[in-house]
């Protein structure tokens, strides 16, 4: 019956393991014969406890179960099984037929419905179709398991290569810039940081970290006398800076991709100040995006605390208390208290991306520095 069950069917039962499930020692004991001799090595439970113990510590393929069991309906077991193996084939066993109940355990996951007295060779049969099908099922989810596997591979290298891409880009605009490549980094990262902290989604947590570093990417339009002049700007010379957040909005909008809009809105407002004080627009509050306001403050605090062609950089201790002077005034203070409760985090980041010596080198350590109060006007905190 055995190479019956074969030819007709579907799978080679080597190996596999069969549990029977039933009360009576004589129906378990003969179905277990039939088993046996098509091939499969089996076990026998009289009732749900030392069924759930069999499948918890064997790799049972095929379960044989009792709709009526000593103690607990079979149809509750089904549901035990299932959650224990959910690959698992299992035939139902009733007394009687009743449509109803078929019905309702093929519902619950039933491979089959089988009524006593079962024959050996509707067993088999139906053994052999319902492994037939499940096996089917398996490789088709294991195929589309490694199909999305291979796609999620992809496209970690295409996000990868486009963060590379990114940084690049803007590297090379920066080469004008006072600001180095490690900044571009490390205000991404932070960036990143506190927009999770805030409680945004990994997704756009990722999304304000690549588009962070194209915060200045307008700055590529400021003529280098300005750019680079080591010393304060004149009236006329900030006028034209400030330029460089409607620039680079105007570089970056139109995209349909959400990084970039969103570095769109973060090179055109992340000058605005909580109090309206800042550039192009006046924005104040809530009216900021809130990508805007984080950026705001993950600029100026990395910005003071490295070297720019203007000054040398000042210590963390000065900074931090400008960027305190500052709450309610220039920055959202919700926003800068979680980045003092995540200040260590932030140092971490800081001491793990420092700037290259050269870097520092290139932008006028020998310039005077300025005085605490002048240093702490919005005008020159993060251009």
């Amino acid at each position: 019956m055995g190479g019956s069950c074969m030819n007709n069917g579907a799978v080679s039962t080597e190996s596999q393991i069969a549990l029977i499930v039933d009360g009576e020692f004589r129906v378990r004991s003969l179905v277990s014969h039939w088993l046996a001799n098509a091939g499969f090595k089996c076990l026998q439970a009289e009732n749900a406890t030392d069924a759930c113990n069999y499948l918890c510590n064997s790799h049972v393929h095929l379960v044989i179960l009792d709709i009526t069991l000593p103690g607990r309906a079979g149809t509750e077991l089904l549901e035990d099984i299932l959650a224990i193996s959910p690959d698992v084939v299992v035939l139902m066993v009733a007394a009687v037929q009743e449509t109803r109940a078929a019905i309702n355990v093929l519902r619950r996951g039933a491979s089959g419905y089988l009524v006593k007295p079962v024959s050996r060779e509707q067993l088999l049969l139906q053994a052999g179709k319902a492994i037939a099908q499940r096996k089917v099922l398996i490789d088709r989810r294991q195929y589309t398991e490694r199909l999305e596997q291979q796609i999620l591979r992809q496209r970690v290298v295409i996000r990868q290569a486009h963060e590379e891409t990114i940084h690049r880009l803007v590297a090379a605009s920066s080469c004008r810039d006072v600001e180095t490549s490690m900044h571009i980094l490390r205000t991404g990262l932070f960036a990143e940081l506190l927009a999770r902290a805030k409680g945004w989604s990994s997704a756009d947590a990722e999304t304000i970290r690549l588009a962070a570093p194209m915060h200045d990417v307008g700055k590529i339009g400021i003529p280098d006398a300005i750019l680079r002049k080591p010393s304060k700007l004149t009236r006329e010379e900030f006028e034209i800076m400030k330029t460089h957040a409607t620039i680079g909005a105007t570089m970056l909008e139109g995209s349909i991709a959400p990084m970039l809009q969103m570095a769109q809105q973060i090179a055109l407002s992340h000058h605005e100040r909580w109090n309206g004080g800042g550039y192009p627009c006046g924005l104040a509050g809530l009216a900021i995006p809130e990508s805007a306001r984080i950026m705001a403050i993950v600029d100026v605090y990395d910005s003071l605390t490295h070297v720019r062609v203007y000054r040398p950089a000042m210590s963390e201790k000065t900074a931090l208390e400008i960027m305190r002077h500052g709450e309610g005034k220039d920055f959202d203070p919700a926003l800068l208290a979680i980045f003092f409760q995540n200040l260590p985090i932030i140092r971490g980041i800081s001491a793990q991306y420092p700037d290259e010596p050269r870097e520092g080198m290139e932008f006028g350590l020998n310039c005077p520095p300025r005085t605490l109060a002048t240093l702490a006007e919005p005008a020159t905190m993060g251009i």
